[in-house]
């Protein structure tokens, strides 16, 4: 939740400076609950269930992906010039395959780059290094297995071997990651391995549940809200002109993150009310598919309105009412897919909106929908189609 919130605001207003970094804390958190997931069912089942994790990653990212990017394309040739409408689509082919990150990194496109470059689904480069990772990170934990099985080896002993070997390999990830950032900038932000490090670090900790669960209650609050202090520095401290990301600057919010979770394991936190009341828990449910549709959100609303009070309550009440939509209809839907979620569509379709539940979905995202066609329409530009530089906001320019 802090993660996309964050991102969200410094792409919007350019501030906090490091709001970026939210995507390092989103890497850390992704690695730890994938790799803690994949442990506990080969322990339980005795075999990596490589079938069951890729469909579940597949429902769980590819409709609300799939569909935001051909929305995205789509209403590219609407807003965008001729030219930036068939950039849109090539990327948006990059990005629909997952590897947007090589495609923008071969090309170029920083983060500090000019303005006339930036791309309606750019962000989608988190995406694919998401998946390259969810792709081979099964493979690894499954070679290690294979180890214990044939040693007969302890829990413990599996989870030391499995612990060391991710060590080595966010290790060598992070070496690459400062070769890069002094060679390759483009490289270093974009390429998958320069990454690794990050979901690496996340991994470890899954590695380590056992020793955590026996921390001391005393520590917990203490380590977590140190860690939520490192990540708040971070955001300060690392600013667009940072020389050295995503290592080692990145180690910073990297580190916050893993105190942040290692003081969760084991335990209900409720030392973090800030964390786990009932709207942070929905803004966390959501974020996924806050981050995918507040980027073109900005960057269309961007070319067709001037940089006002409007522009951004517009921007708020699209990207918010859009994820409320892309969540409870596409999101739920695909990810519990079967007969009961079948049953329960049609049921509500036979209901209608006289369902209260459907109902208040609906009206949520209308409510947003309306106020934010309503300022559109109040405030867009009669030279919607003709931008400069100076008028996007100032992370729009950054593009980070």
């Amino acid at each position: 939740m802090v993660a996309v919130l964050a991102v969200v605001a410094y792409h919007l207003w350019g501030w906090p400076q490091g709001g970026f970094v939210g995507i390092d804390v989103f890497f850390v958190i992704s690695g730890f609950l994938v790799t803690d997931s994949l442990l506990r069912h080969t322990e339980q089942n005795g075999a990596v269930a490589f079938r069951d994790f890729y469909w579940n990653r597949v429902r769980r990212i590819v409709p609300v992906a799939t569909v935001v990017l051909i929305a995205t394309w789509v209403a590219s040739v609407y807003v965008l010039p001729p030219p930036g409408a068939r950039e849109t689509g090539i990327d948006a082919l990059f990005a629909f395959f997952f590897v947007a990150n090589w495609h923008f990194a071969a090309d170029g496109a920083g983060y500090l780059a000019a303005a006339q470059s930036v791309s309606p689904v750019q962000h989608y480069w988190v995406l694919s290094i998401e998946e390259q990772f969810y792709l081979i990170w099964p493979v690894l934990i499954f070679l290690a297995t294979l180890i214990v099985i044939r040693k007969a080896w302890s829990r413990t002993r599996w989870m030391m071997l499995a612990g060391a070997i991710i060590g080595l390999v966010a290790a060598a990830s992070l070496a690459w990651a400062l070769y890069l950032a002094a060679t390759s900038p483009s490289w270093a932000f974009y390429g998958t391995f320069a990454r690794v490090w990050e979901l690496g670090i996340g991994a470890m900790l899954a590695t380590a549940v056992g020793v955590f669960a026996k921390m001391p209650d005393l520590l917990r609050p203490l380590l977590s809200w140190a860690g939520l202090a490192v990540v708040a520095a971070s955001l300060f401290l690392i600013g667009d002109n940072a020389v050295g990301f995503p290592a080692p600057w990145a180690l910073l919010p990297v580190t916050g993150a893993a105190m942040v979770i290692a003081a969760g394991v084991g335990t209900e936190p409720r030392f973090q009310p800030l964390l786990r009341n009932r709207a942070s828990t929905y803004l966390g449910d959501i974020s996924f598919a806050l981050y995918l549709v507040h980027w073109p959100v900005i960057i269309f609303l961007a070319t067709m309105m001037a940089t006002s009070v409007y522009f951004y309550v517009c921007v708020l009440a699209l990207s918010f009412g859009l994820a409320i939509a892309c969540y409870h209809f596409i999101e739920i839907p695909m990810r519990y897919a079967g007969r009961e979620a079948i049953r329960d569509a049609r049921d509500a379709m036979r209901h209608g909106l006289f369902k209260p539940e459907l109902s208040t979905k609906v009206a949520a995202v209308a409510a947003l929908g309306l106020v934010a066609v309503a300022l559109i329409t109040y405030a867009m530009r009669p030279d919607r189609y003709e931008v400069a530089v100076h008028h996007l906001p100032a992370a729009v320019v950054q593009a980070r």
